[in-house]
């Protein structure tokens, strides 16, 4: 009878190994903000590449258009706003208030991209 109890708490034992093992690390699988930011810029100059020779919108309305096709990678960069913001100087002593600080790198990122997107559809539509 005593084997029984033995032979089951190492085959437990034996799968939480194995699926500790399994887990990869949190912090070796996020994103960084250099790759969630090319991604975003990436997603939104092929948008523009597609469509600045292919339709009669001004680029300001590609690069409208862009941000609503590439939401996911934006989305991304996002859900990377509350880290960013704890490592600007003034949250990181206390002063600051992290939303406001997450708020302004989002817009600030957001305005970068529509620059870059009208950038891109400017060139491609140059002779």
């Amino acid at each position: 009878m005593h084997l029984i109890p033995s032979i089951t708490i190492t085959i437990a034992l034996a799968l939480a190994g194995t699926a500790q093992a399994a887990t990869p690390d949190a912090q070796a699988t996020a994103p960084t903000r250099a790759s969630v930011e090319a991604a975003v810029l990436e997603c939104h100059t092929q948008y523009a590449d597609r469509y600045a020779t292919h339709v009669d919108a001004a680029p300001s309305e590609i690069a409208a258009g862009s941000f609503a096709a590439c939401r996911q990678q934006m989305d991304a960069f996002e859900a990377l706003a509350p880290a960013l913001a704890k490592q600007d100087e003034q949250v990181a002593i206390g002063l600051g208030d992290a939303r406001a600080v997450e708020r302004k790198i989002v817009a600030r990122f957001r305005k970068h991209v529509r620059n870059a997107t009208i950038d891109a559809v400017i060139r491609a539509r140059a002779p």
